[in-house]
């Protein structure tokens, strides 16, 4: 099985390209942290897809909007996190 890093290592070129393509599309604030980030600690942290070519084309098919619905997530959650930090800092 592969790790993160080692899996973060063998798609960088995809990543890459798919960088790329955001940046055409005038997407420009998305990093290749960004999609590994995506990838690696949201849409396979349940399952990695094992064939390698399943891999690549889960990363070709990422569309902007379905990155745009994990970062939006992301902030809800963060946002969570920190009123729950408000809260319990309330009890004291």
């Amino acid at each position: 099985s592969m790790n993160k890093e080692s899996l973060k290592d063998r798609h960088k070129t995809w990543f890459h390209y798919k960088v790329m393509e955001f940046n055409e599309l005038g997407y420009e604030t998305i990093s290749k942290e960004d999609l590994s980030h995506y990838f690696l600690d949201y849409k396979w942290k349940k399952k990695i897809p094992e064939n390698l070519f399943e891999q690549i084309f889960q990363i070709n098919q990422l569309s902007i909007n379905e990155y745009f619905d994990f970062e939006s997530l992301e902030a809800q959650t963060n946002k969570e996190i920190t009123l729950e930090d408000i809260n319990l800092s309330e009890l004291f």
